[in-house]
């Protein structure tokens, strides 16, 4: 094998487990922290909020003003739901994942 091709395979290898070590870490967290009450507290808060946007979206433009007022509607509710999504996702994900036998590739 050529060792240029062998050093950038190593390298993405190594850059890899780093990568996985960091989504691991964040699964953890947030799994434990989903369970929280305080979690639940937040998420019902996001839930309210978008709820309201949501309300916004279904009513009228009216005018071109109100359809950019609506864009930012749509834009600020999209990142409440990713506030809300994101943690559990995560986890989801990894927990989806296959882990590497023994995290030797080899």
């Amino acid at each position: 094998m050529d060792p240029q091709f062998k050093k950038q395979l190593d390298d993405l290898l190594v850059t890899g487990r780093a990568a996985e070590k960091i989504d691991r870490n964040r699964a953890e967290a947030f799994e434990l922290f989903s369970k929280n009450e305080s979690w639940k507290l937040y998420t019902e808060l996001l839930n309210s909020k978008i709820q309201l946007f949501a309300d916004a979206m279904l009513t009228p433009a009216g005018s071109v003003d109100g359809a950019v007022a609506l864009e930012f509607v749509k834009g600020a509710m999209s990142g409440l739901i990713m506030a809300r999504d994101l943690p559990s996702v995560i986890v989801g994900a990894m927990k989806a994942s296959v882990p590497a036998a023994g995290g030797d590739d080899e």
